[in-house]
């Protein structure tokens, strides 16, 4: 990428423009040249908004086109309400993103990745059943296993870290938003959003 032209570069590449000859003043308080310098100024504003504009394309600097990437996700929704601060709502942006639910476990140890969560750990859980004589059959429960039923086929536990803190950066945040923010209702929201109908989540916390 070039660097942005300034207005004077404008100024220079229109008096360039016209047609050759010596009637043309170059002294700066001419009428000509101040005239130039107007036009000048207004293409060199288009040209740095055009670049500022290179930034919006990406959700985690975006700032002008920030509330249209929030509805283009269906933001802000019932995990991430309009009142949360602005660090907050990009962050649930971001999970939006790059986790969208389904059927494996990675796909929600990314949604948990990209809320914040790293390290986020998936447990499947087993019914509990009685091995039938001669070793027939799958592997039966053991001493110490959990009594868990049929439906517990269907349960994940998901693991995320406990005490994620979001904290404001200048540039990234809002004049009334907090300088800290904590807690985890967003991941559980979302996790439970992002589940299909017939997947029991449960959300735990891993100790520190």
């Amino acid at each position: 990428m070039g660097a942005e032209l300034t207005a004077d570069d404008y100024r220079r590449l229109l008096f360039q423009l016209l047609p050759p000859g010596m009637v043309w003043p170059t002294e700066p308080e001419s009428n000509v040249q101040r005239l130039l310098d107007g036009s000048a100024q207004e293409y060199a504003r288009v040209d740095a908004r055009v670049l500022e504009l290179l930034t919006e394309v990406d959700p985690r600097q975006a700032d002008v086109l920030f509330p249209e990437w929030e509805a283009s996700y269906g933001l802000p929704s019932a995990c991430a309400p309009a009142g949360q601060s602005l660090t907050d709502r990009r962050v649930a942006l971001i999970g939006r993103i790059v986790g969208r639910g389904g059927m494996r476990q990675q796909d929600y140890i990314d949604l948990a990745e990209g809320l914040g969560y790293e390290g986020a750990i998936i447990v499947e859980h087993q019914e509990a059943t009685v091995e039938l004589g001669g070793g027939v059959g799958p592997r039966g429960a053991e001493i110490g296993d959990p009594m868990n039923g049929e439906t517990w086929l269907w349960a994940w536990d998901v693991l995320v870290p406990n005490g994620v803190v979001r904290e404001a950066v200048v540039g990234a945040s809002e004049i009334g938003d907090p300088l800290r923010s904590w807690g985890d209702e967003l991941v559980e929201c979302a996790l439970h959003e992002a589940a299909p109908s017939w997947l029991i989540l449960n959300v735990g916390y891993l100790e520190e």
